[in-house]
């Protein structure tokens, strides 16, 4: 055989293997990146977009992963020192891209710049309106960054809590957004399918607003009038919320003197940040609204 011959018949074979070696090398370098050990390369970079995917990052003993955060993101204290990203709405492009991450995490909501963040990196959007949206969402936050057994773990807690049936009985509870002071309408109230509406199950009470609401959830005075609640309780996101502006938002609603709740003065305030937060910060979120529901119950008209 001539030398020109057997050359050509071994080209074919140097090209398989070289293409064979180039596609070993990049899966070990991919499997590389998700490893937890302790080397920068390993743990992978993650950019997350929304608050509690950043606390149930760190929660589930993830945050060591974490390079960039959303300008909302300030739970856990440790998220503070990550550098700001804009939000889902409105990334920074210019940040995002010079952090190099591996991975960004956003919110699935229709308003996220979906286009703008895959063009930055790899993307996922996770959905987080229900709890069963939520509890999806750890498992999968888990799985991506490799803290599958500690996503799960939490996920289940979260499930044995969360995802109760509304009860046969128990007080119709209207769940409504802190007001600003001297303005109670609109009331943006907590629908009975979200996360927070379904804090009143486990919580022992039903959601006034016995109906699936999409959209924004908003509702007149005439309407409240009309659902005509057995407790209001209103939710603020405030650590340091005052008792004299407890009383205040208090007034505010027992001027409405039709309803029911006012004249039986089963109206209530919880504020803090964990009422808004994720995972275990969520739980005890619900035993405080229990409790609040209980006391209401006992108060004497």
């Amino acid at each position: 055989m001539h030398a020109s011959s057997r050359a050509r018949m071994k080209n074919p074979l140097i090209t398989v293997l070289t293409v064979a070696v180039l596609a070993v090398g990049a899966s070990i370098g991919l499997s590389l990146l998700w490893r937890t050990d302790d080397t920068e390369a390993s743990r992978g970079r993650v950019v997350s977009l929304m608050p509690p995917v950043t606390e149930t990052l760190y929660e589930i003993g993830a945050g060591d992963q974490l390079v960039g955060r959303s300008d909302w993101c300030n739970y856990p204290p440790e998220a503070d020192g990550l550098t700001q990203c804009g939000s889902a709405l409105t990334p920074n492009h210019e940040v995002i891209v010079r952090l190099n991450p591996t991975l960004i995490l956003a919110n699935n909501s229709n308003a996220t710049a979906r286009d703008d963040l895959r063009g930055l990196g790899h993307a996922e959007f996770l959905p987080w309106l229900s709890a069963e949206d939520m509890i999806a969402s750890t498992r999968r936050l888990g799985q991506l960054t490799g803290h599958v057994e500690e996503a799960n773990e939490l996920a289940d807690e979260m499930s044995v809590v969360l995802l109760q049936p509304q009860p046969a009985t128990g007080p119709r509870v209207l769940l409504v957004m802190l007001p600003e002071p001297g303005k109670l309408e609109p009331v943006s109230f907590m629908r009975r399918n979200s996360v927070h509406g379904q804090m009143l199950y486990p919580a022992g009470a039903r959601n006034a607003v016995d109906e699936d609401v999409s959209g924004v959830p908003e509702i007149s005075m005439e309407r409240v009038i009309e659902l005509d609640p057995d407790m209001i309780i209103m939710l603020g996101i405030r650590d340091d919320l005052q008792e004299s502006e407890r009383r205040q938002m208090i007034e505010q609603w027992s001027r409405i003197n039709p309803l029911t709740a006012v004249k039986e003065k089963r109206i209530g305030v919880l504020s803090g940040r964990h009422f808004y937060g994720a995972g275990r910060r969520l739980l005890r979120a619900v035993k405080e609204l229990g409790a609040e529901i209980e006391r209401l119950g006992h108060e004497q008209p």
